[in-house]
């Protein structure tokens, strides 16, 4: 039954019935029994708004929902994906983003935990195909204004792409890397948003190289034109694919890597894990040792070498051999300096 003309339903919705509309949505995906006067007392409404919510998934989402006179509660007649029948569209999405831009202001204040909560909230919406680290949410929401061109390309550029991995379709990208005298234009299926290293990622297949790879929203010059359709990979191998990367880096061999971190970092590890494979084992005086599972041995290097002596790795031997190197050159770079008394520099701390 579709409502009058005069109780017109809008295909856009406001944020109190989003909310009402993914209750619905968990009510009929476990078979609860429930009618619009039960779901209205649990929002405080009235019977009507509850209906009107349904019908609103039913004629834009194409929900299948029925009324089940028998059984007298509403009922799926076929399973239904929220993700794909209920998204935000390009002006939401990047509404949500930028907001906490304005919410920056509040930081801490109960008002700015309370603003962070609800953009967490809304954030369901997107389903599988955006992640963000616990961790990470309050610094993707809270970035204060700056005039920063990489962080401008994010913004312009995300909901768009948001919409593209929901509708699977292909787009054409004009993407600069960080050493090429000029952009160059790549045809990708991006299959997923992910906030990794304090910067929005592009995960996409490339068809012409054969591979997955990862993008930097900052770097996107611009989104040329939109091609085919494409069936995506399950989000199970692209959350496998993520899992070992601890930034922005993936790669295709998982690594076993084992640091020891002396008395000084060992507190700074322990309250702060460096990736969710890692695990410690507590040693003598302090000392602890760690060992974690990523596929790709760059960002690890970084974080290593900015701990300084405070951290060792003690495999894989491949990682050892990248350090060593990279002390070799930073001491020929610094050799002036070398034997010379620097009380400053000794007595520094490892980067919490």
């Amino acid at each position: 039954m579709r409502p009058h003309a005069t109780e017109a339903i809008s295909p856009r919705v406001g944020p109190s019935a989003l909310l009402r509309i993914i209750r619905i949505h968990e009510h009929l995906s476990a078979k609860h029994h429930f009618t619009a006067a039960s779901v209205a007392t649990e929002f405080e409404t009235t019977s009507r708004t509850i209906k009107r919510d349904i019908e609103w998934l039913k004629i834009y989402r194409e929900a299948p929902i029925v009324w089940d006179r028998a059984a007298r509660t509403y009922r799926y007649t076929a399973p239904f994906d929220l993700l794909t029948g209920l998204r935000l569209d390009t002006e939401e999405t990047l509404a949500v983003v930028l907001a906490g831009r304005t919410f920056a202001a509040w930081g801490e204040s109960p008002l700015g935990r309370a603003l962070t909560s609800a953009l967490g909230k809304v954030a369901r919406f997107a389903g599988s195909a955006v992640s963000v680290p616990a961790a990470d949410l309050r610094a993707a929401l809270h970035q204060p204004e700056q005039d920063n061109p990489a962080l401008d390309a994010e913004h312009r550029h995300f909901a768009r792409l948001l919409d593209l991995v929901l509708a699977r379709r292909e787009i054409e990208i004009v993407y600069q890397k960080p050493h090429a005298s000029r952009p160059e234009r790549r045809l990708v299926r991006p299959l997923h948003l992910a906030y990794l290293d304090h910067r929005w990622m592009l995960v996409a297949e490339d068809p012409a190289r054969a591979g997955w790879r990862t993008f930097l929203l900052g770097r996107i010059r611009d989104l040329g034109r939109i091609g085919d359709r494409f069936n995506p990979p399950s989000s199970e191998k692209i959350r496998a694919y993520l899992a070992g990367s601890l930034g922005r880096f993936t790669g295709d061999k998982l690594h076993e890597v084992r640091l020891r971190f002396d008395a000084d970092a060992a507190p700074y590890v322990r309250e702060r894990p460096w990736h969710a494979s890692q695990t410690l084992r507590e040693r003598p005086g302090g000392v602890v040792e760690t060992t974690l599972h990523l596929n790709n041995l760059v960002d690890v290097q970084r974080r290593v070498l900015s701990c300084g002596r405070h951290v060792e790795v003690l495999s894989p031997p491949e990682l050892r051999a990248a350090i060593a190197a990279e002390l070799a050159a930073l001491a020929r770079t610094y050799a002036p300096e070398l034997g010379a008394e620097n009380p400053a520099v000794s007595e520094e701390k490892p980067s919490r």
